[in-house]
C-alpha cells in the first residue's frame, strides 16, 4: 500500500512538473509571438560625444551607459544636422527633403502630404500610440502629432520650450503644455513631466492586450539651458563655465529619468517584450558653439581638471550641430529587445541612418511594409544574424533656407569615405575616416576618381529628393479638427532665418535674449494657409500672444488676404484687432501689421500672432 501511495504521489508530482513546464513553454512562446511594445527615446542637441561611454570625461550618464552596454549599438549612425529634418525622416522613413522638411522655421518644418508616418502604420496595425515632449513638425492641423497617427500627445509648441508657438511665458518650470491640442498646466520641471507622464501611460497600457508605441522626445538639452539647481552644482564644482555646467546638468537629469523609465518598465513586467531605442536628433550644440574646437569653449579651470582628455569632449569628431562634418550628424543609436532573438549586445559598424528606423521597426513588429515607400533598409538581418550591412551611399544636407539649394552644405557618405561641402560658397573636401576620424586632412587631390564618383552620387540624390518639387505646406483653417487656429510668426515664409521672430526670449529675468522689445526689426512676411470651407471667418491679430495682453502702440491694423488689404482703427490701449471676413476655399496668403497710416518706414510692427476661426 505504501508503494502504491508513493507511486501515485510521484505521478502527481511529475504531472505537475510537466504542467508547469508546459505553462512556462507557452509563456515563452506567447512572449515571442506577441507584438512587441516600442519605446523610442530621442534627446535634443545631445551629440555622440555627450555620453560617458563615448569618452566624455565630464558628463555623468551612468543609466544611458548601462543601457548602451546591454543594447546593440550602431556606431556609424547618422541623422540630419538639425531638429525638424531628423524628425521628419524618423516619422516617414524618407529623406527629410523628400518628406518636405528642410528647415526648423519658415513653414519648412511641416510634413508634406502623402506620407504614411510610423505612428499611423503602427496604429493601423493595432498599436496604441502616444508621444511626449518635442514634436517640431508643425503646430497646426494637419501637421500636429494627433493628426499624424498619435492617439495621445502631450507636447510643447515649436522647437523649444518658450518659442513663439509654445504657450506664452513657458520657462521649463510649472508650464502650460498641449494635451491632445488643449492647454493644461503641469507642475514641475519639463523633462521630469515628459518622463512621468510617459511612465503613467506605459503603466496603464502594460495591463492591456494591445501593444503600444511611445515616442518620448525631449526638448533637453536644447536651449534655454535650465535645470534644477541640484543638477548644476556638481558641474559648477568642477570649474565649468555656466553654459557647459547647465548643458551637462540637463543631460544628467535626462539620464536619471531614463533610469526611472527603465525601472518602471521592469516593474510592469514588460521589459522582455519591449523594444527600447535611445538616440539623439543631431550633433552636440555645445560643440557647435565652438565651431568644433573644444579647447575654445572650455575654461582654463576645466582644462586643469580634465587635462589631456580635452579633445574627447566631442569624441574626436569635427563639427557640432548644423555642421555637415560628422560631429553634426553622427549620433548614438542603441536598440534592445530581450525577447526578440537579437543575440548578445554588440557594436554594429556599418553605415546606417534615421531612414532605416521605420523599415526596421516594422520588420521587428512583423508588419508588412511592402507598400510602404521608404529610403531606408531593415537592419534586422544585422541585429539577428550578424549579417554585414550592405555598401550604400547616404547623404545629409543642412538647408535652412526658404527654397532648397543644392549648393547648401551637405555630406555624401560611403563607408568610411566622406565627401563634404561644409560651407555655402566654399569648396568640397574628401576624407577617409579609417585614417582620419577627425576629418582634418583633405585628400581630394589624391583621390580625384573617388571624389568624382561621390559628386555624381550627390547629383543623383538631389534629383531624387526634389523630383516631386518642394511645395509649400499650408496649415488648413476652417475644419472641426482645429477651430479656432492659433498661428505664430515662426511660420512666416520669411526671406531668411534672421527675419523669423521664433524665440521671444523668456528668461529667468522674465524677458531676455529674444525678439521682445525689438519687434520693429523684423520684415513683414506672409503666412501661407489653406481654407477648407468657403464661409465666414473671424481673424484676430495680436502683437504678442493673447495671454501677454500687450498694448499695440499704433493707430491702424491691416490685414492682407491674397493681396486685398483691409484696415481698421485700433482702440486706444487695444491689445488686438478683429476682422470678420468671407473666405473662399483654397490657398490663402496672409500678411498682417500695425502702423500709424503714414510713411512709417522703421515703425511698422508685424502681427506676430493670429487667431482664425470659422464662424
Amino acid at each position: 500500500m505504501r508503494k502504491i501511495t508513493v507511486l501515485i504521489t510521484g505521478l502527481v508530482f511529475l504531472i505537475g512538473l510537466l504542467s508547469g513546464c508546459t505553462e512556462n513553454f507557452n509563456d515563452e512562446v506567447s512572449l515571442r509571438t506577441a507584438p512587441p511594445n516600442i519605446i523610442l527615446v530621442m534627446t535634443d542637441d545631445q551629440g555622440y560625444g555627450d555620453l560617458g561611454m563615448h569618452n566624455n570625461p565630464i558628463v555623468q550618464t551612468p543609466q544611458i551607459d548601462q543601457l548602451g552596454a546591454k543594447s546593440h549599438r550602431f556606431t556609424n549612425f547618422h541623422v540630419d544636422p538639425t531638429c525638424s529634418p531628423t524628425r521628419a525622416a524618423l516619422m516617414s522613413g524618407k529623406y527629410s527633403m523628400r518628406a518636405g522638411v528642410w528647415h526648423t522655421v519658415m513653414g519648412r518644418h511641416m510634413l508634406s502630404d502623402g506620407h504614411h508616418t510610423l505612428p499611423e502604420i503602427l496604429r493601423d496595425a493595432g498599436y496604441d500610440t502616444a508621444m511626449f515632449g518635442k514634436w517640431h513638425l508643425g503646430d497646426n492641423y494637419p501637421f500636429r502629432p494627433q493628426d499624424q497617427g498619435f492617439e495621445h500627445a502631450l507636447i510643447h509648441g515649436g522647437g523649444g520650450v518658450g518659442q513663439a508657438p509654445d504657450y506664452w511665458g513657458n520657462d521649463q518650470f510649472d508650464d502650460t503644455y498641449f494635451l491632445n491640442g488643449e492647454t493644461k498646466m503641469y507642475e514641475g520641471y519639463v523633462t521630469d513631466i515628459w518622463f512621468n507622464k510617459a511612465i503613467d501611460y506605459i503603466q496603464t497600457k502594460a495591463v492591456d492586450a494591445k501593444p503600444f508605441f511611445v515616442y518620448l522626445s525631449t526638448n533637453a538639452p536644447h536651449i534655454p539651458w535650465r535645470v534644477p539647481e541640484e543638477y548644476i552644482a556638481p558641474y559648477r564644482g568642477l570649474g565649468l563655465g555656466e553654459d557647459m555646467a547647465k548643458f551637462y546638468a540637463m543631460i544628467t537629469n535626462l539620464d536619471d529619468n531614463i533610469g526611472q523609465l527603465r525601472a518602471a518598465i521592469r516593474d510592469a513586467n514588460i521589459e522582455e517584450n519591449t523594444i527600447f531605442i535611445f538616440m539623439t536628433d543631431n550633433g552636440s550644440v555645445l560643440a557647435a558653439k565652438s565651431n568644433g574646437e573644444p579647447a575654445s569653449w572650455v575654461s582654463e579651470e576645466t582644462k586643469l581638471v580634465i587635462g589631456e582628455e580635452i579633445e574627447t569632449l566631442n569624441n574626436h569628431m569635427r563639427g557640432g550641430k548644423a555642421s555637415t562634418y560628422d560631429g553634426g550628424h553622427r549620433v548614438p543609436f542603441f536598440i534592445s529587445w530581450p525577447a526578440g532573438n537579437l543575440g548578445n549586445a554588440a557594436d554594429i559598424e556599418g553605415l546606417t541612418t534615421h531612414v532605416d528606423i521605420v523599415p526596421t521597426l516594422l520588420d521587428l513588429a512583423g508588419i508588412d511594409s511592402t507598400d510602404i515607400d521608404t529610403d531606408g533598409i531593415s537592419l534586422v538581418p544585422a541585429l539577428r544574424a550578424g549579417v554585414e550591412l550592405p555598401d550604400r551611399t547616404m547623404v545629409v544636407t543642412n538647408q535652412r533656407v526658404l527654397h532648397p539649394d543644392p549648393d547648401r552644405p551637405y555630406a555624401v557618405m560611403q563607408g568610411n569615405w566622406r565627401y563634404v561641402h561644409a560651407q555655402q560658397g566654399g569648396g568640397v573636401e574628401l576624407f577617409n575616416l579609417a585614417t582620419d576620424p577627425g576629418q582634418t586632412s583633405n585628400i581630394i587631390e589624391q583621390h580625384p576618381e573617388k571624389a568624382a564618383d561621390m559628386a555624381k552620387a550627390y547629383d543623383a540624390w538631389w534629383l531624387k529628393v526634389t523630383r516631386a518639387g518642394n511645395p509649400t505646406t499650408r496649415p488648413i483653417i476652417g475644419t472641426d479638427a482645429e477651430n479656432p487656429m492659433r498661428i505664430s510668426a515662426m511660420d512666416w515664409l520669411a526671406p531668411n532665418t534672421e527675419q523669423v521672430p521664433w524665440w521671444p526670449g523668456f528668461g529667468n529675468d522674465k524677458w531676455a535674449n529674444g525678439w521682445l522689445g525689438r519687434e520693429g526689426d523684423f520684415r513683414l512676411s506672409p503666412w501661407a494657409l489653406k481654407v477648407a470651407v468657403t464661409g465666414d471667418y473671424r481673424i484676430t491679430l495680436f502683437l504678442h500672444d493673447e495671454p501677454a495682453q500687450k498694448v499695440i502702440p499704433h493707430k491702424f491694423a491691416h490685414l492682407e488676404l491674397n493681396g486685398e488689404v483691409k484696415t481698421q482703427v485700433l482702440d486706444d490701449g487695444g491689445v488686438s484687432s478683429t476682422f470678420d471676413v468671407s473666405l473662399k476655399a483654397g490657398e490663402l496668403d496672409v500678411r498682417a501689421w500695425f502702423d500709424d497710416g503714414e510713411d512709417t518706414s522703421g515703425q511698422l510692427l508685424a502681427a506676430f500672432y493670429m487667431y482664425l476661426e470659422r464662424i
